[in-house]
């Protein structure tokens, strides 16, 4: 990386992002340019108050032991660590003496958390432009090796291998299975939201990829709301006590799922706090409303930064050649780039490429495309430069 000045002691941060692997069911290799990211949302005393915090799930009297802080520094601090997304709140569970604190994961975890709320801060601002340009280092591997690196790996432990100086594992004593993202049609989405029970606290937050984006001078081209992340369960509980996000009804979930559907949103579900002692209330914390723009994932995809592995459903196919009107919508809302019309005018879908979401038969006004259920992993090497959907 380039020589810069940290607002932080840079071993204390290397010591806070090993603190916050040990938490996480999906750990990131640390190197110097993610701790220059991290540098940018913390000031030294709350990475000290972290680094004497120490990780689990601790109650607030043994968070209270472990810092050495007078009672008005320490209630700040927590504060806005808290606020900010580096601390989450649990419930206790049996046995416990609640409030339950528990250090964050990295990414997935309180990047996101860092985001959601919306707040263009200063620091939040700084940390958006780290981050693209710790995203765009990507670029600097040759592409035939970072595929080849990318091959068996989830793209947010991938992304972390731009620039690989003094990288560090952290040991978990146990299997940790790759963070595969999944992509699902809106019916699958529909049918999640559906089942849930009506009182079933749902909450809406800024979409962590497009505030990063926006506060980078880089606004969502395809004009999403900003707050199309959802989230159920604990952690919308979480996000909601901290006035992270606001509450919206199972009906209110539903009608943002159309509305993004119809604007082009790619469907993901994933965990929204990855703690190995977490236990979540559903298989699904967090419904992500994505773009081939903003995404973490499909974006710096679309850009060239890296290559994208996913968990697919379905596929696409052509249902009836014959009833394309050759009018290019499928090939427009395609966030991958699956779909192309021929010289003959007529749509042709790239199966190998196709990552399942569902615009393409959403979008066909004929009717002309179907999805097929076929459970599968795609990987989508890196564009070269002629490829890019963004410059």
């Amino acid at each position: 990386m380039l020589r810069v000045q940290f607002a932080n002691d840079q071993e204390k941060l290397r010591d806070l992002a090993n603190l916050m692997n040990e938490q996480s069911a999906t750990p990131m290799m640390v190197t110097d340019d993610l701790l220059y990211v991290i540098d940018a949302a913390l000031v030294p005393e709350e990475v000290e108050f972290l680094l004497e915090m120490g990780g689990g799930r601790l109650s607030r009297r043994q968070v209270e032991a472990n810092v050495s802080l007078p009672p008005e520094d320490f209630d700040r601090v927590l504060g806005a660590l808290l606020d900010k997304g580096q601390v989450a709140e649990l419930q206790a569970g049996p046995g416990e003496e609640g409030p339950i604190l528990h250090v964050m994961s990295l990414f997935p975890g309180w990047f996101e958390l860092f985001l959601m709320r919306g707040s263009e801060t200063p620091d939040r601002k700084e940390f958006a432009k780290r981050l693209s340009k710790f995203f765009s280092m990507a670029r600097e591997i040759p592409a035939d090796v970072l595929n080849a690196v990318m091959q068996d790996t989830a793209p947010h432990r991938a992304i972390v291998l731009a620039s690989p100086s003094n990288p560090e594992l952290i040991a978990v004593d146990e299997a940790v299975p790759a963070p595969v993202n999944e992509i699902h049609p809106a019916h699958t989405v529909m049918k999640i939201l559906e089942d849930l029970d009506d009182d079933e606290i749902l909450v809406a937050g800024h979409c962590f990829c497009r505030q990063q984006r926006k506060m980078d001078d880089d606004p969502c081209r395809l004009h999403l709301p900003e707050q199309a992340c959802i989230s159920v369960g604990p952690a919308a509980e979480h996000l909601l006590a901290r006035g992270i996000g606001r509450r919206i009804s199972k009906q209110e979930a539903i009608d943002l799922v159309k509305e993004v559907e119809e604007k082009g949103a790619v469907h993901q579900i994933g965990k929204l706090m990855p703690l190995k002692d977490f236990d979540s209330k559903y298989e699904v914390e967090v419904i992500c409303n994505c773009c081939w723009d903003c995404c973490g994932v499909l974006g710096n995809y679309n850009r060239g930064n890296i290559p994208f592995l996913l968990k697919s459903y379905y596929v696409a196919e052509m249902l009836d050649a014959e009833a394309c009107n050759e009018c290019g919508q499928c090939e427009l809302y395609c966030p991958v780039g699956a779909i192309a019309l021929t010289n003959g005018g007529v749509a042709e879908i790239e199966r190998d490429t196709c990552c399942g979401c569902g615009l393409c038969a959403s979008h066909c006004p004929e009717e002309a495309i179907q999805l097929r259920p076929l459970e599968r992993e795609v990987f989508l090497p890196v564009l070269a430069p002629s490829q890019r959907r963004v410059a």
